[in-house]
């Protein structure tokens, strides 16, 4: 039980309107496409390094650079993020085969100093992180909603990237929980 500070990237991932789209799916249905959902972004998430610390409903939460570390988190998070949006796009085209409808996610990224460790009780406890990156990743996930974005990141994990296509900055945006406006960029 415990943890270690570390520098890592969170990646926070989320279904767009899934309670809308679940309220028309029998319960075996809404497992399968969860189920579904589920192992194609935990591959996405694994093959850039990364592994998957929660599952949230229909969304979930990603780190990187813990408990492993790595050469670059924020390249690791982003490049994990590109492939989730490629593997809906490729599910997306077998639900329109079967004539239902797209699903859509959207993804926050942000990097900074966490506790990585284990949290809970001795009878049940799960590896996590804390750490204001993670409560930021969280929000950015959500205002990709209100910026109709598809990743939203902030400026310490664009700071870390390579090559990168910004889409957009929104630049001063006042994010709930963090009292200062923040710089939060589009890919």
């Amino acid at each position: 039980m415990g943890g270690k500070r570390a520098n890592a990237t969170v990646l926070f991932c989320d279904i767009r309107g899934f309670t809308a789209l679940s309220e028309n799916l029998a319960p075996e249905a809404t497992i399968d496409l969860l189920n579904t959902f589920y192992t194609l972004m935990f591959e996405a998430v694994t093959s850039n390094g990364g592994i998957v610390s929660l599952m949230l409903g229909d969304g979930l939460m990603a780190l990187f650079g813990v408990p492993q570390p790595l050469n670059n988190t924020a390249q690791c998070a982003v490049a994990a993020g590109h492939e989730m949006h490629s593997m809906i796009e490729m599910l997306n085209q077998d639900r329109l085969a079967d004539g239902e409808r797209n699903l859509r996610i959207g993804i926050g990224i942000a990097t900074g100093e966490v506790v990585a460790g284990y949290a809970g009780t001795d009878n049940r406890a799960t590896y996590t992180c804390i750490g204001s990156a993670v409560n930021l990743a969280a929000r950015l996930e959500a205002e990709t909603q209100n910026t109709g974005s598809r990743i939203l990141v902030d400026q310490e994990t664009l700071d870390l990237l390579d090559g990168v296509d910004i889409q957009e900055t929104f630049g001063g945006t006042q994010i709930k929980g963090f009292s200062d406006p923040l710089d939060i960029h589009a890919l």
